[in-house]
């Protein structure tokens, strides 16, 4: 398995673009995997900049429903025709940093027909699978540690 990373808070090279976020290319023997998108479309240059085909990536996988995971899905979608995209039935639920700052996902692609959404455990091809936390109760709100 290799993982090459897309996009983050730093970078050291001065040909790749950082921003709050995140953003992971996963290579394994039988699968091309994004997982995240970042903010914006940076993650999509810099892949570019990497040599990295997005349009060959066989599925995606958002983590959760902030923007700066999934700011670049719409992108995403531009670039590769075919790959589902697979995130939690509650991805585009809103999210507020506080009480008035959204952070959450573009809800106007909410309806498109290759986002798959999951809940539980999620076995999307051989050799993968998805585990998804979101129903577990949590005893504490963990706040928002300082997204802006």
């Amino acid at each position: 398995m290799k993982i090459t990373t897309l996009l983050e808070n730093t970078t050291k090279r001065k040909d790749l673009s950082a921003e709050h976020g995140l953003s992971l290319y996963i290579e394994t023997a039988e699968h091309r995997i994004l997982f995240d998108m970042g903010q914006t479309d940076l993650f999509s240059k810099n892949a570019a900049t990497l040599g990295i085909d997005l349009s060959t990536v066989d599925l995606a996988v958002l983590s959760h429903g902030h923007y700066d995971h999934g700011g670049g899905l719409s992108r995403f979608l531009e670039i590769n025709r075919t790959a589902p995209v697979y995130l939690s039935r509650y991805a585009f639920e809103p999210h507020y940093h506080g009480t008035d700052k959204y952070i959450g996902l573009d809800t106007t692609l909410a309806g498109n027909g290759r986002l798959i959404f999951t809940e539980g455990t999620t076995i999307p091809d051989r050799g993968i699978t998805l585990c998804s936390c979101s129903q577990k109760m949590q005893r504490h709100y963990p706040g928002a540690f300082g997204l802006t």
